[in-house]
Formats: structure tokens, sequence, C-alpha cells
């Protein structure tokens, strides 16, 4: 036994065999073959199954067996790395995602690099001509997971680059581990771009979808890219481990946290601003306390979202993941039926040729309601405010993006309300930046206040209201909106 493993793992209606060319290569240099022992991970994947008894196993339960796999067959290894084809990355992904999940982040930390060979990252455009017609499409589980935009598979690669790729330290739902994402040149099955999707590491090698991973000789680029990443894993370092009593949460919070969140709404207003610009009309301005999606008769809820637009998860207690989840169709029981938020910022994103890129700061997307339309809400903008710094698990705010949202919100607005015939007027904002942003909450407020009123001076037909689930917060709020209050007042009389 060698002190690190090599598992690879084959892609849909694939087998183990797949890898022979490869592996044969790879145990002719000293450097692999001294050093790693080959596990080849197999599972069913078949086009159909006419047996009665038996099914195509989906790829939870494909993820879950390579886990038990992964346990019982590299557990005397220091070190192991992932090498996988096709979907076989999905699958890998998957087991991460769900190691995440379950809060075994630790027992990644031996996992030292996932190599991905033309994985469907954004899907794969095979599927698209076999919903066409133009070739034969199965019934298969695993296969209706390379439908483009996914939301399964979104949400295991969201988990996977905030939980692995931007990962700092092993915690229970982290771990670094590098990803890379190799295409072929000529693959027509996943193109270049959806090889790629959203991870930072990639590369192109020669060959379609299936000859990318069979070598042409020992001095093929596709052996000396191998043993150039299978070298990598065998130096990189073992990440810092974060102490298992400062684990939750991420950003120790004070013991009386908890007793500050409010869980039930509250509504202070309306708090009279003078607006216009003569300062001779009035705006009923509005502060609700407590969860957001508790919200009802706001026509706009604006969400704080990273650059790269991706809501947080629906577990999540921000005003993202809130909304996310208020906003999505549910069956009886609590399952999600549609991510009605999600899919639509998605597609957003689609056609303005950013899915997978990160937009401008400021940058604002509408999507519809959803479910909060039973509730008088009736669009959701979401705002690109926090930008993720490049290796860490955190955000950095550039506090100009705040102002160029505010006005960007409010062209949007009219923008609806004038072509589409929304009944829009009123407004609901967050404070911008003041939670994984780091920024203090009088700065985010001001912030939002100087464009809000310029907006309002030249437009004051609209209602406006803040949010925040803090009880702190909300009462500080107050004070800062009456103290306005008073000093516009002030203002108006001495114009008057």
């Amino acid at each position: 036994m060698h002190q690190a493993a090599i598992v690879f793992v084959h892609g849909l209606f694939s087998s183990p065999t797949t890898w022979t060319p490869l592996q044969q290569e790879m145990s002719e240099i000293p450097a692999v073959s001294d050093e790693y022992d080959f596990l080849f991970f197999e599972y069913a994947t078949r086009p159909v199954t006419w047996n009665p008894l038996r099914r195509m196993p989906d790829l939870d339960t494909i993820a879950e067996s390579l886990r038990g796999f992964i346990g019982d067959l590299t557990a005397g290894y220091e070190r192991a790395a992932l090498i996988t084809h096709s979907q076989g990355g999905l699958v890998a992904q998957r087991y991460l995602s769900r190691m995440l999940l379950a809060g075994r982040g630790r027992e990644l930390a031996r996992i030292r690099r996932l190599v991905m060979f033309a994985c469907p990252n954004n899907g794969s455009d095979l599927f698209l001509l076999a919903r066409r017609g133009l070739i034969p499409m199965t019934r298969n589980s695993q296969e209706r997971e390379l439908k483009p935009l996914q939301t399964s598979v979104l949400e295991t690669q969201r988990r996977v680059i905030d939980g692995i790729v931007r990962a700092s330290e092993v915690a229970d739902t982290s771990c670094p581990i590098p990803i890379v994402a190799y295409a072929g040149e000529s693959d027509n099955v996943v193109v270049p771009s959806s090889a790629a999707g959203f991870f930072p590491e990639t590369g192109v090698l020669p060959g379609d979808h299936f000859s990318v991973i069979k070598p042409i000789g020992p001095n093929s680029r596709l052996v000396h890219a191998v043993a150039k990443e299978l070298a990598r894993a065998l130096a990189e370092p073992f990440p810092v481990e974060r102490q298992p009593e400062a684990d939750i949460p991420h950003r120790r919070r004070p013991a009386h946290f908890a007793a500050d969140v409010l869980t039930e709404l509250e509504m202070a207003g309306p708090i009279n601003i003078p607006t216009g610009a003569t300062g001779g009309h009035v705006t009923p301005l509005y502060l609700h306390g407590g969860p957001v999606e508790q919200l009802r008769n706001v026509d706009i809820v604006v969400s704080s979202e990273n650059t790269y637009l991706q809501m947080s998860q629906f577990f999540k207690p921000s005003t993202s993941g809130s909304l996310r989840r208020a906003a999505a169709e549910k069956s009886g029981g609590g399952q999600i039926l549609e991510d009605v938020a999600g899919d639509h910022l998605t597609a957003w994103l689609r056609s303005h040729g950013s899915f997978g890129l990160p937009v401008s700061g400021g940058t604002v997307a509408p999507t519809p309601a959803g479910a909060l339309s039973k509730r008088n809400v009736q669009r959701i903008y979401h705002a690109a405010i926090a930008a993720p710094i490049s290796g860490t698990n955190n955000y950095g705010i550039d506090p100009q993006s705040i102002p160029r949202a505010v006005h960007a919100i409010f062209d949007l607005a009219r923008q609806e309300r004038n072509e589409q015939g929304l009944a829009l007027s009123s407004i609901c904002f967050p404070l911008f930046g003041a939670g994984r942003g780091g920024m203090s909450v009088s700065e985010s407020f001001e912030l939002i206040w100087e464009p809000l009123m310029s907006e309002l001076a030249e437009d004051p037909s609209w209602s406006i209201h803040f949010t925040t689930r803090r009880k702190t917060i909300f009462d500080l709020l107050h004070k800062r909106l009456h103290a306005k209050k008073r000093a516009y007042e002030q203002i108006a009389q001495e114009r008057g």
C-alpha cells in the first residue's frame, strides 16, 4: 500500500474500463506508480433497465455509495485524489456537497485534489438535442440531471463553491480542496464553457468527450496534465482545522444575539419625510423588524446579493435565503416544487450573458415574487453588493455599489411600471452590506439615504420601507428616521 490513492469515477453509460488506457500510461511513470494506488469506483448506469425489480440510482444514491467506497477503501491512505470523467464529476461534487450538508467536512481533509474531465457543470448540449427530438432520449434518472440549469446540480455547485473552493479552513461545513476542471477542445457533448462551470482552475486538452481521457502516448498532453495534478496533490498542504468550539457560528456572536432576533414582524410608521424638488411633498417611510418573509403589502422587496447574483441557500437566515424560501412554490409538506426567485434570477443571468461571471457592483435584476404574491408582494429586486474575496469565504463591499444600486432600483421600478403596466408604488430596502459584508449599520444607512432622497426629490410618488431582523437595529433605525424627519422638517420650514 502506498501513501496515496487515486479514485477514478467514470461517467454516464460507462464503466471503470474507460480508464484502462490512462491507467496503463500513468503506471509507467515512477513518480505516480511509486506514490499512488489506483482505485476504481463503479456504479450502475445504463440507458434503460427492463427488470421491474431494479432501478437506475440517482446522483444522491451514487454519491452515498461513493462515500462508502472512499470511507472503506481509502481509510489507510494519508492522501487521496479524485479523477472523474463526464457525469463522474457531478457524482464527486454531490458527494462533497452531501458531506458538508451532513456536517462531515473534517472527514474530507485527506482529499487533496479533484480533477474533472468534461464534466457537464452547466448541463450537456446533448440533452438539448434530445429534448428537440434530434437524438434518442432515455428515461434515465441520471441523464435527467444533465439538463442545463438543473436545480439539484446548481444547489450542489453552490455548496461546493462556498464550502470547498472558497473555504480557508477545515470545519464541519467546510474543507478546502483544490478542484480543476478540464474540457475537450472538440467536445460537442459538454462544451468547454460548461466543463469550466463556476470553477476558477480550468484547462483545455485535445480530444472530444470520450477521447479527452484517452492518451495517445506517454508524451501526450493528457498524461502530462494528470501527472502534474497528482504531483500537486502530494505537495498540497493539509488545510488548517478550525477548533470545534469556535465552529458555530463563523463569526462568534455574543450570547445575547439570539434574544435580539425578532421572530414576529413589528412595524413602525408612517414616518413622514418632506421630499420633492421643493420639499412640498411628504413621503411615508416605514420600518419593519422581524422575518422578511412576513412582509406584506409592499410592491418591491429588495434582496442584497453577491456580485455573482447567486441567492443564499434556502436554509440560510439571510435576507436572500429567506426571500428565496418564501418565494418558492412548495407542496403541502414543505417540499420545494419550484425555486421561483432562484430560477428566474438564473434565467436573467443567462439572458444577460453573465451566468457564472460576476456582474458590476450595483447591478439590479428583477424576478417575480412567487408565493409572496399571496402577501401582496409583486417583485423581488436583487442588488449585487457583496464581492466574494478570492480564497476565502468572506465578502468585500465597494461602498459606491450601494448608491449605484439605489438609483438602479428606482430606474428599474419606473421602467417596469411604465413598460409593463405594473402598479408599483412601494419599495422595501435591506441594510446593504451590514451582514457578512461587515459594514456598520450607520454607514450602510447613510449610503442608502443620500441617493434615496435624490430619487424622491425627482419622483416623490413612492412609499419607502426598511427591514431588519434585529431589535437593536430596529430601535436604532427608528431613532435615525425620526432624526432625519426633524432635520428635513427644519429645512422645509426655513425654505417656507
